[in-house]
């Protein structure tokens, strides 16, 4: 994998698969999906993404905040993608500019949230 535009970590391969094709879809392009934190911190030692999009529980008692983190040093926007509600999971207090997109959420609902964020970056 080379430096990516978009980096999605989702540990759902269905789920990720979909999420790329309606970035490409969207017009989008180098978009890196990851599967796991190692994978994902493996594609950001290439580069820093311009946005990410993560799941916030992959599964196995593991999350994806030492990618938000990470990102977060790095002043990448950062979007969770979770089912769990903010009342359900609380986002830590340093990634508190992080933003939220509750699953399941349609397609034109999560190109509306990368158009706002990099939009506004």
């Amino acid at each position: 994998m080379s430096e990516c535009d978009i980096l999605v970590l989702e540990d759902e391969a269905f789920i990720a698969m979909d999420i790329g094709m309606t970035l490409a879809d969207a017009g989008y392009k180098n978009i890196a999906i990851c599967h796991t934190v190692v994978e994902a911190m493996e594609q950001i030692d290439k580069g820093n993404p311009k946005i990410a999009l993560l799941d916030f529980n992959l599964g196995k008692d593991a999350t994806s905040v030492p990618v938000a983190e990470r990102l977060s040093q790095s002043d990448v926007p950062v979007v969770f993608l979770s089912g769990y509600t903010e009342f359900t999971v609380e986002i830590p207090d340093g990634l508190s500019n992080a933003q939220r997109l509750a699953k399941p959420f349609r397609s034109a609902e999560l190109v509306e949230q990368v158009e706002r964020v990099l939009g506004g970056s």
